[in-house]
């Protein structure tokens, strides 16, 4: 592992090394700034001119600034000059409630807050008076106009300071600070996502990042691979999750790569067409949107299905030449497929790699990989994908673990496991099976929370992950369950959600599966149709629906079907379709882990009805709660 410095001085160094590489692109009509490219010296300007206006303010060395926005080249140069002008960021969801954005700013007690824009400050100013350390508000819009005494548009915060420093004095003061920030001092606060209940702040100090991105690059030296100065990242998912933020951003910024930036979840594929990335982070749930999308297409046309299917089994049998005898498989992008197959199955695979040419080409021309993390991917699943000759990397970290603890080597992907201990990262399996993690990229500790830190350690200092796996002889990793997550039912079975879950995962017609079973004879599920493709079937088959009925948000700038009407889920087809994807898993279980009885909602689990998390994970509790009638009558 090299040299460990603070996040500060890994910026400073690659703005130095590379000050004329691009650092920074993102939509100019979108945001109007810098004609949307930032190289590093200008970047380091920028930043520079942010930092400098929080001291101007009497923003004090080791005070702390929330950041509640949505993912943006602003929300990356802000976290940065936070960290500069001696700081420390916390993290906001900007889809947070009032409550809980309440609770964050009460609990980090953070005197300023960058906000995206006046939808977010207006959140704000509902709460203000309930928020005693509160000073400053900065709107992250260079259109905004503040007071420029409480609230302040970026761009005259920007001047502002940019004003402040052209004083030597100033800027002697500013470079003080900046160079004054050590290993030991917090970088940031992120707070977890409370699946069972209240979140938690993990403090993350500059050493906890430093190792972990240190860590990481010794990793993948070990596995002949590398992240440079020529690469081109994509970020997309929420900064303010530690995945896109580590990995992505802060992985880019300590190589010199470039960071590219989508207008929003929804266009992902375009932007992937117009920036052209070389590597990004993706959540499953994504993979198997975009399998669901490929097979549906498909079906349209009996032809098309036939030629698809077959080149997939030519890919899967080629395939076979990228695995060794632990079942592992090279996805390095310098492996030579073509050249290991025999001359048949090589002519063959020519003619598919054609049909795989243009689904690769959706990721755009010079991707490589991509890391999949935030929840397992199906196994099944990540063949797929290597058959069309895309390498996804699953790993697995907390926000604990500042990242990925475990991930699989490039050149040995293990479809079923996380990976190996990795960047850095001491794991071990505890005799319950959960897993606990040393080393590098681990937390302090939470905030304001002695009882709490001192459970998250075992005696000997290891973070108890609160996960259960399974480690292989080979030494790979398995999950099997969140420890709190394991369903204990009444006939002494214990039952792995996670297992059920995944064979949901790349349904066409099941969107969201709930499963319940706690001191209980058997499982049970509430099961959230995929409204969507039921509809477009519907209409297709020209069965009629309430249409009045559906009610529809805008998640992740896409206009989404969260609800509809009683006779759209007891229509027979619906209920047909459903029932065989049932069955169809139940395959696939063991006796006892069988889903025997199932609801059918009319409403999809989302953020504003409180029932999953940021990062979309089920609030266990919540969903308990709101139909504990309905699961009640599933086991009468």
């Amino acid at each position: 592992m090299g040299e460990l410095k603070t996040m500060v001085q890994y910026f400073y160094d690659t703005c130095s090394k590379f000050p004329e590489r691009p650092a920074q692109k993102f939509n100019s009509k979108l945001y109007d700034d810098n004609n949307g490219m930032f190289t590093y010296a200008e970047l380091k300007e920028r930043v520079e001119d942010i930092a400098c206006a929080l001291m101007k303010i009497g923003f004090p060395y080791k005070g702390r600034a929330a950041i509640m926005a949505p993912t943006s080249y602003m929300w990356t140069q802000v976290d940065i000059a936070i960290a500069c002008a001696g700081g420390v960021s916390v993290t906001i969801y900007p889809t947070l409630s009032d409550t809980e954005v309440t609770y964050i700013m009460k609990d980090s007690k953070s005197t300023v807050i960058f906000v995206g824009n006046k939808e977010e400050l207006d959140q704000i100013k509902r709460i203000w008076k309930q928020l005693k350390d509160l000073k400053t508000v900065i709107v992250m819009d260079t259109s905004f106009k503040g007071d420029n005494k409480k609230v302040y548009g970026i761009k005259d915060f920007i001047a502002i300071g940019r004003e402040w420093r052209k004083n030597a004095a100033n800027y002697k003061k500013y470079i003080k600070r900046k160079d004054g920030v050590k290993l030991d001092d917090w970088f940031t606060i992120l707070y977890t996502s409370g699946t069972t209940g209240q979140g938690k702040g993990a403090i993350i100090t500059h050493w906890t990042g430093s190792s972990r991105l240190e860590g990481t690059v010794a990793y993948f030296q070990k596995y002949n691979f590398d992240v440079n100065e020529h690469d081109v990242t994509l970020c997309y998912l929420p900064l303010s999750h530690v995945f896109d933020r580590g990995s992505c951003q802060w992985l880019a910024l300590t190589k010199g790569s470039l960071i590219c930036y989508a207008d929003k979840p929804a266009t992902l594929i375009e932007d992937m067409q117009k920036y052209n990335p070389t590597w990004i982070n993706c959540v499953p749930r994504l993979y198997e949107k975009i399998y669901i999308t490929m097979q549906q297409a498909m079906a349209e046309s009996t032809l098309k299905k036939k030629l698809f299917d077959w080149a997939i089994g030519v890919g899967l049998q080629a395939l076979e030449y990228r695995k060794d005898a632990n079942g592992c498989y090279n996805m390095h992008p310098e492996f030579d497929l073509k050249s290991k197959l025999p001359f048949g199955l090589k002519i063959k695979y020519s003619i598919a790699d054609k049909l795989f040419a243009k689904v690769r080409g959706l990721f755009g021309n010079r991707f490589h990989h991509s890391f999949s993390a935030s929840a397992a991917i199906s196994p099944d699943l990540l063949r797929f994908y290597y058959a069309l000759g895309l390498a996804v990397v699953e790993g697995y970290g907390s926000t604990e673990s500042f990242n990925a603890a475990v991930l699989n080597p490039i050149t040995a992907c293990k479809p079923g496991c996380m990976g190996k201990e990795a960047n850095g990262s001491k794991c071990r399996v505890a005799a319950d099976g959960e897993l606990e993690l040393s080393g590098a990229g681990i937390f302090k500790g939470y905030l304001n929370k002695p009882k709490e830190t001192k459970e998250a350690f075992t005696k000997d200092g290891w973070f108890k992950t609160g996960d259960v796996v399974e480690l292989t002889p080979d030494g790979y990793i398995k999950f099997v369950e969140r420890k709190k997550g394991i369903i204990c039912t009444s006939i002494g079975k214990n039952v792995a959600p996670a297992k059920i879950e995944n064979l949901f995962s790349t349904s066409s017609w099941v969107e969201q599966i709930f499963l319940v079973g706690d001191e209980k004879p058997y499982i049970s599920a509430l099961i959230v149709p995929n409204f969507a493709n039921f509809i477009a079937l519907f209409k297709r088959e020209g069965i009629a629906f309430d249409e009045s009925k559906l009610v529809y948000e805008n998640i992740g700038g896409m206009q989404i079907c969260t609800k509809v009407g009683d006779d759209f889920i007891n229509n027979k087809r619906l209920q047909e379709l459903i029932d065989n994807e049932v069955k169809e898993a139940n395959k696939r279980l063991e006796k006892f882990e069988e889903v025997k009885r199932y609801t059918i909602l009319n409403q999809r689990f989302t953020e504003s009805n409180g029932m999953i998390t940021p990062t979309q994970k089920a609030k266990k509790r919540v969903i308990i709660q709101v139909y504990k009638d309905v699961i009640e009558k599933m086991y009468e």
